[in-house]
């Protein structure tokens, strides 16, 4: 019988697992994997595991209560908002995520549609295609976007990806709203903080969100915010749909508030096929397909892999992301039974 059992819950169960079994050779390691049409089915097959890693759903709070034996639950994504962080931390339970592994792509999601909607090429597209108009000055003034400002709303591995490439590479005075981020940091990368979000609304010609969706950021870009932006202001979403209103957004872009908005992500997805903001010609629009590319399929199999392997290891994952688990940890490393402490934790 092997030491360590994980479960790994997904679409499917003919996964091959290579960077699951290649980070783990060095461990004695049983792989189960299940593809739950249910909570039900979730909730038994993570029972007995010792490390549970998540492609999709289930990380409710019945299903981690039923993983009582779990070290780690490993979130394949960046994003872990439909985890119950809060059930996991009680049970002492680490939750890791795949921090870094598509920040370039989302990053370059987010930097294209910046430069779209400057350059406006859909709406450009779409007239010449639909009714073949040479008419340009439908499009103009168009602004130089180098002599333009840029306003970033979260400062993590995406946001400094963001002003690399908008703020140094297309010379964009670049504001950072992150109350967060460490002063040594803003300096690195030459972008100026400021410490109330309205001042970043208010001064930037292009937001963009890029934080993860928790109680925190839920619609923290609402009427407020769209009410400080400039009317020739672009406001980009490339995170989580429920970082904004989406309701002040529509009101705002009718009521000509901004000027447009480029959108990878919605309130609801699939979004509604009569949802106004597709219907509108200075919206630009996506699938939630920021984070997608052949590179970050595998890094996110790589980095899921690497943070249980960690932790079966007695270490401190680099991507854990609820570092109040601790006492919780101390807990079960006292009773009887327990498979250890985790280092760089606590000591």
């Amino acid at each position: 019988m092997a030491k360590h059992r994980v479960v790994v819950l997904g679409p499917t169960t003919d996964n091959p697992l290579y960077h699951e079994r290649a980070e783990m050779s060095d461990l004695d390691v049983e792989f189960v994997q299940e593809a739950p049409k249910s909570e039900g089915e979730a909730i038994e097959a993570v029972r007995g595991a010792d490390a549970v890693m998540l492609r999709g759903g289930w990380g409710t709070e019945q299903v981690i209560r039923a993983a009582d034996q779990a070290q780690v639950l490993a979130v394949y994504s960046h994003g872990f908002n439909h985890i119950d962080v809060e059930a996991a931390t009680d049970m002492g339970i680490i939750v890791t995520n795949g921090a870094g592994m598509c920040a370039e792509e989302v990053s370059n999601q987010a930097v294209t549609m910046a430069l779209a909607l400057n350059r406006q090429i859909v709406q450009t597209t779409n007239q010449l295609r639909h009714t073949g108009d040479w008419d340009r000055t439908t499009f103009l003034p168009i602004q130089a976007i180098d002599e333009q400002t840029l306003g970033i709303v979260g400062f993590g591995n995406i946001g400094r990806q963001v002003a690399r490439k908008l703020g140094q590479g297309w010379r964009m005075e670049t504001l950072v709203y992150d109350p967060y981020i460490e002063p040594w940091i803003i300096g690195e990368y030459g972008v100026e903080q400021v410490f109330e979000l309205n001042e970043l609304c208010k001064r930037a010609d292009y937001i963009i969100v890029v934080v993860p969706l928790n109680t925190e950021t839920f619609h923290m870009i609402g009427k407020e915010q769209f009410d400080h932006m400039k009317e020739t202001a672009y406001f980009i979403n490339v995170c989580r749909g429920s970082v904004t209103d989406e309701t002040a957004l529509i009101n705002a872009l009718n009521q000509g508030k901004i000027r447009g908005a480029g959108l990878d992500v919605f309130e609801q997805e699939p979004v509604d096929p009569a949802n106004p903001l597709l219907q509108m010609e200075n919206v630009i629009t996506a699938p939630h397909l920021a984070g997608a590319s052949t590179r970050s399929a595998w890094l996110a199999s790589q980095r899921a892999s690497q943070q249980v392997a960690a932790v079966l290891r007695g270490e401190w994952p680099s991507a854990g992301q609820n570092p109040q688990v601790a006492y919780k940890l101390e807990e079960k490393r006292r009773m009887k039974g327990s498979k250890g402490a985790i280092n760089g934790l606590g000591e």
